[in-house]
C-alpha cells in the first residue's frame, strides 16, 4: 500500500510541477530545470506530511482538480498520462499460442524443396549399416577376398600340377611296362655243312645254322634287319661269315630262322675237318657264333616305336658236322647294345 501511495504521489507531483515550469520560464531563462528541481522536494514533503495522513484520496483529487482548472487556459507542455492502476502494475502472464495455430501445414512445394534432418540416437543398433560404414566394410572385405582368391588360385594350380605329374607318371609306368621292349631269345636248333661251290683246295664248305627265336614282348612285334653281321668261329678262329636275314616276328611268338654262312678262306682247323668227315657222329666239336642284328620294335597297328641293335653270342657243341645231327649243348646270350 505504501508503494502504491508513493507512485500516486509521484504522478500528482508531476502534474503539479508542469504549471510551475511555465511560470518559471517567464522569469528566468537561464536554468529552467532549477525551479523544477527545487519545487519537487518541497511539494513531495508537504504532500507526504499533511495530505496523506488526513485524507489522501480526497485532498489529492481536489488538488489535482484545482491544478487542472488553473492551467486549462494554458496549453500543456507535456501530455498527461493517467496513473496506472494496481492491476496494471502486476505483470500479467503471457498466453502461450495454441497448438493448432502454431502448427502450420506446409505446402507441397515447400515439402519438395525442404530438406529434413532426422537425428537418431547412437545407441540404436540397426541390421543394415549406414552407407559410410558399408563402404568401409567393403574396403576391408575386398582385400581379404583378393587374398583368398589368390591363395585358392595358387592352391588349385599346385593341385593341378600334382595331378598332372601323377597322371604322367602312371602313363609312363604303364608305357614302360607295356611297351618297354624285351630282348628276343635265340636258340640253336641245328648246324649243317654245305658242299663247297668248287673243288678248289682253298675253297671251304659253307654252313647253315637254324635258330629258333622267341619274342617275349606281349604287345610289341619285332622286325629283324638284313644288315646284321654273323661270324662262326672255332676257338677264336673264323671259319664262316654271313648276314642275318630280314624277318618279321609277331608279339609273343616264336619263329624258326635259318642263317646261311659262307666258308672263310684259309686252312680249316684239324678238328673241324675231322668232324666234317665223320659220318657217325663221334667227332664232337664246339663252335661259337656272334651276331649283331638291328631290330625295329613296332607297336599296335605296326607303328614303329624304337630301333635298336641286338648282340647275340651263342656257344654250342655238336656231335658231328658231317652227320648233321642235333646240338648236344648250347648257351646263348642276347642283349641290346
Amino acid at each position: 500500500m505504501k508503494k502504491l501511495l508513493e507512485v500516486l504521489g509521484l504522478w500528482v507531483l508531476r502534474a503539479i510541477a508542469e504549471p510551475g515550469e511555465t511560470q518559471a520560464t517567464t522569469s528566468s531563462h537561464a536554468n529552467p530545470n532549477f525551479l523544477r528541481c527545487t519545487s519537487l522536494p518541497f511539494t513531495l514533503a508537504t504532500l507526504t506530511s499533511s495530505l496523506l495522513p488526513a485524507a489522501p484520496h480526497l485532498q489529492m483529487e481536489e488538488r489535482v482538480s484545482n491544478e487542472s482548472g488553473d492551467k486549462s487556459d494554458e496549453p500543456p507542455l507535456h501530455s498527461t498520462r493517467s496513473p496506472p492502476s494496481g492491476s496494471d502494475l502486476i505483470p500479467k502472464a503471457r498466453r502461450f499460442p495454441s497448438r493448432k495455430k502454431s502448427i502450420k501445414h506446409p505446402s507441397p512445394e515447400a515439402i519438395e524443396s525442404e530438406t529434413y534432418i532426422i537425428q537418431i540416437p547412437k545407441d540404436q543398433i540397426f541390421s543394415t549399416p549406414s552407407p559410410e560404414n558399408a563402404i568401409i566394410a567393403e574396403r576391408h572385405r575386398l582385400p581379404q577376398k583378393k587374398e583368398r582368391s589368390c591363395c585358392n588360385r595358387w592352391l588349385c594350380i599346385i593341385v593341378a600340377l600334382i595331378l598332372l605329374a601323377l597322371i604322367i607318371g602312371i602313363l609312363a609306368w604303364t608305357f614302360h611296362i607295356l611297351f618297354t621292349p624285351k630282348v628276343p631269345l635265340f636258340t640253336v636248333v641245328n648246324v649243317a655243312v654245305k658242299k663247297p661251290l668248287s673243288t678248289h683246295k682253298k675253297t671251304h664248305p659253307g654252313y647253315q645254322i637254324t635258330f629258333e627265336t622267341e619274342n617275349p614282348n606281349g604287345r610289341l612285334s619285332i622286325s629283324y634287319g638284313n644288315k646284321g653281321d654273323a661270324t662262326l668261329s672255332y676257338k677264336n678262329h673264323k671259319i664262316g661269315a654271313g648276314k642275318f636275314p630280314e624277318v618279321d616276328q609277331d608279339a609273343d611268338s616264336s619263329k624258326s630262322i635259318e642263317l646261311g654262312l659262307s666258308g672263310s678262306s684259309g686252312p680249316l682247323p684239324h678238328d673241324v675237318e675231322t668232324s666234317i668227315q665223320d659220318k657217325r657222329g663221334k667227332k664232337h666239336v664246339s663252335l661259337s657264333i656272334k651276331m649283331d642284328v638291328p631290330v625295329t620294335m613296332k607297336g599296335l597297328g605296326g607303328i614303329k616305336l624304337r630301333r635298336k641293335e641286338i648282340n647275340v653270342v651263342c656257344s654250342f657243341k655238336v656231335s658231328s658236322l658231317g652227320a648233321g645231327k642235333d646240338v648236344l649243348s648250347q648257351k646263348c646270350q642276347s642283349k641290346f647294345k
